[in-house]
């Protein structure tokens, strides 16, 4: 997965599901790749892991940092290649750091990709809500051959060149309507100091739900009541940024108890996917009074995937809604 340290440098993580051996060293200068366990990283305790060090006092990164804090201070004190083995059932992971790293995995990544994460995710979709999703698995957290089906699935509505003159137009209006929001706000120095990522995250969702649902969400207005669908779409998609950090890099029990934070993701998945819904059904009944005879460029990413499978649009459109944040 991919993720931001605090100065906007981008950073791979990868789960380690079982390790490689590449005969033509890409990982190395040398004629054979260095052992992975010298690969520098948090020391680890028997059972615990790496657990003591994220305790209060005694630990080397202690319980209340974030997610920006954590990779700066393992880029700051391992450099670009960092490992943090797992605890309580989660795998080792490896932090990479340098951009050039990140072409050789996927460059070795085989037709079939393994990469474990977010398996919050994975269990929310094929065990706790499975009816739901009805056996489907989404880019995130599917693996191997599943991984692969659904993208030969949702490929030919997304990569078409052309869509970027369909989009943009409105995407054009909302760069315009988030400099215009900011004009109104930069007087207001206390106000972008706090929450200058916060509007970042508002043109980001704004732009990328005009792909995803087919409409925009208003989350560049001024005011929006924490009812509206902008706000809680907004809010679920923070929130599940936030609580992954929590769930997935920290070490946390929740596969054995239902941590409060294990509690608050599964509430924000739900949310996204209401109101996802509730966004395509709309977007469904305006496509069924306009009729879908028309010539097939000129059809949405959205009318693309719900000619797939419905279920392919939501899940589609919630992948597309994280990814587009993270990426921003």
């Amino acid at each position: 997965m991919y993720s931001l340290n605090k100065s906007g440098q981008r950073v791979f993580a990868l789960q380690i599901h079982k390790r490689y051996h590449y005969a033509n060293g890409k990982f190395s200068t040398f004629n054979k790749p260095k052992p992975f366990e010298s690969i520098p990283g948090l020391g680890a305790l028997p059972l615990i892991g790496p657990l003591h060090h994220f305790l209060p006092i005694i630990g080397t990164i202690g319980p209340k940092t974030n997610m920006f804090d954590v990779l700066g201070i393992l880029e700051g004190k391992f450099g670009p290649l960092v490992k943090v083995d797992g605890v309580f059932a989660r795998g080792t992971m490896l932090f990479l750091f340098e951009p050039d790293h990140f072409e050789q995995v996927y460059r070795a990544e085989e037709a079939n990709p393994l990469r474990p994460g977010f398996q919050v995710l994975d269990y929310y979709r094929t065990q706790l809500r499975k009816s739901r999703y009805g056996g489907l698995h989404g880019l995130i957290n599917a693996q191997g051959p599943e991984w692969r089906e659904f993208r030969t699935k949702v490929n030919p509505a997304l990569l078409l060149p052309k869509l970027v003159k369909l989009y943009a137009p409105g995407i054009d209006e909302i760069a315009q309507d988030f400099v215009h929001r900011l004009s109104q706000i930069t007087h207001d120095d206390a106000y972008i100091k706090d929450n200058f990522e916060l509007e970042l995250t508002k043109f980001s969702l704004e732009a990328t739900a005009l792909v995803a649902l087919g409409s925009r969400l208003g989350c560049l207005k001024d005011s929006l009541d924490s009812d509206h669908p902008a706000h809680r779409l907004m809010k679920s998609t923070r929130d599940i940024f936030e609580l992954t950090y929590k769930l997935e890099i920290r070490p946390s029990p929740w596969r054995y108890i239902a941590t409060p934070a294990y509690k608050m993701v599964i509430e924000a998945y739900d949310t996204q996917w209401e109101i996802s819904m509730m966004y395509i059904n709309h977007a469904r009944k305006q496509l069924e009074e306009r009729g879908y005879d028309i010539p097939e460029e000129e059809k949405s990413v959205l009318e693309k995937l719900i000619a797939i499978d419905e279920k392919v649009a939501v899940m589609m459109a919630s992948e597309m809604l994280l990814a587009g944040i993270d990426t921003r």
